[in-house]
């Protein structure tokens, strides 16, 4: 059927047919009017468009739309970020302040994650003709594990991060991993830049089975350590079935095992497998939306930062000043250990990092009289025991950080049906060329 494309959604772009029934395309550009094959609950498969968008552009990349990744490429990044601010407000159901992000439209990516595998992903038009069998390093294309897009760089990765790339493809590195026989020697390429534009800082984690010995995987190391802007290189083992570029650190086997990034101007050192926002200068732009919403509250010595789902502390550390204490809660224990290690190097000793799970501990703290509350739970949102017992909790403001604006909406009832009152949302972001963003929400007392 034909489908008139008219605004994101959290997953895919939502578009109506001619009886105005909504369908769900990955991929299609808002504006466009596409020929879409109907799926199950209301999806659909982009085949062509028949009528491009007014202000349609040429995508940057060569396989966009055979990669799982970008999906807005087609779009101007005006035009992505008004479609996202529009989706946070009709969600969440308050009008959302104009998005702000960085600047950057590619190249913005600190961290990517590729994959080895057997078989090739190839366009129908040449599939008999492509070669479709052998080793390949890349993406993964919408919904095929099993298949790799095989690719020399990526245009959301940095500069030196694409160097490593196209350095990994010259070795023409074997056997790659089967998923489906779970046999093979390579498995991911994991690529992340704590650097700067000017000064690239990339920790490359080679990740293979166990058949991979330490002469091979320190031949590559030799190859990758001369290259620009490389200050790590280390060698992760897994042989598990789940398609996840986690494992057993085996050898650091050149540099540091650790990322250095600034937020907000504080310098965290970061392990290599710990969380952190992919777009950095992002990250940036969202320590300063927190900010400016907890602006409206004064901080005082006996004022509490409360950052719950605190991950490695990054929000709570990179506010720490001008509150009287931090308190950082997280079910992780690592992550707890991450923020206490870095709070300790950075002289912040006002602060007090809690492993657990928030409903339980929250009720137990000591958390003073006047608390700034900080909430950035998963894509999930809020536990509904967490969030009851947030709809109780005194505090001068909530600043809830969210990933999927469907969870703050659900939340927001919630809250607002205890102490809380949404006050003002922002919307930040941190993903270009894809449908992702954050929201910023602000509650404050309904007495207030």
């Amino acid at each position: 059927m034909d489908l008139t494309m008219d605004r994101l959604e959290p997953r895919h772009t939502g578009g109506l047919d001619e009886e105005g029934t909504r369908f769900f395309v990955r991929g299609a550009p808002i504006g466009a009017r596409v020929r879409a094959r109907v799926g199950r609950k209301n999806t659909a498969r982009r085949i062509e468009i028949l009528e491009a968008a007014p202000d349609a552009i040429v995508p940057s990349c060569p396989v966009f739309g055979a990669c799982g990744g970008c999906q807005l490429q087609e779009m101007p990044l005006a035009t992505q970020r008004e479609a996202k601010r529009e989706m946070v407000s009709r969600l969440v159901g308050m009008e959302s302040a104009p998005a702000r992000g960085a600047e950057q439209a590619y190249a913005y990516r600190n961290k990517l994650e590729l994959s080895w595998g057997q078989r090739r992903w190839v366009p129908e038009e040449v599939k008999d003709t492509a070669e479709k069998e052998g080793h390949f390093l890349g993406f993964h294309p919408p919904g095929w594990f099993s298949r790799i897009v095989n690719l020399e760089g990526c245009p959301l990765g940095t500069p030196a991060m694409n160097r490593v790339i196209a350095a990994v493809q010259a070795l023409d590195l074997a056997p790659a991993w089967n998923t489906h026989s779970h046999t093979g020697t390579w498995r991911h390429l994991v690529l992340r830049d704590g650097g700067t534009p000017t000064d690239a800082q990339v920790l490359v984690t080679l990740v293979t089975s166990s058949d991979a010995t330490e002469e091979q995987v320190a031949k590559v190391s030799g190859h990758l350590a001369a290259l620009e802007g490389v200050v790590g290189v280390l060698w992760v083992v897994n042989d598990g079935a789940a398609e996840v570029a986690t494992g057993e650190l085996r050898a650091v086997l050149h540099g540091r095992a650790h990322l250095e990034v600034e937020l907000g101007g504080v310098q965290l050192h970061l392990p290599h497998d710990a969380f952190f926002q992919v777009n950095t200068a992002g990250a940036q732009v969202l320590l300063e939306t927190i900010a400016e919403a907890l602006s409206v509250v004064e901080k005082q010595p006996s004022t509490t930062l409360v950052d719950l789902y605190c991950g490695g502390g990054a929000i709570g550390l990179a506010l720490a000043e001008g509150h009287g204490r931090v308190v950082g809660v997280e079910l992780n224990p690592s992550s707890i250990a991450l923020a206490q290690a870095n709070a300790d190097r950075l002289g912040i000793t006002h602060s007090t990092w809690v492993a657990g799970a928030v409903g339980h501990v929250l009720q137990e703290l000591d958390l003073g009289e006047h608390r700034h509350l900080v909430v950035d739970p998963p894509r999930a949102g809020l536990h509904p025991k967490v969030a009851r017992h947030l709809a109780q909790t005194e505090g001068e403001v909530l600043i809830y950080v969210a990933c999927n604006p469907a969870s703050l909406a659900r939340d927001r009832e919630i809250l607002e049906a205890g102490r809380w009152k949404l006050d003002a949302l922002w919307t930040v972001d941190l993903f270009p060329q894809t449908q992702h963003c954050e929201a910023v929400a602000r509650f404050l007392p309904r007495s207030k």
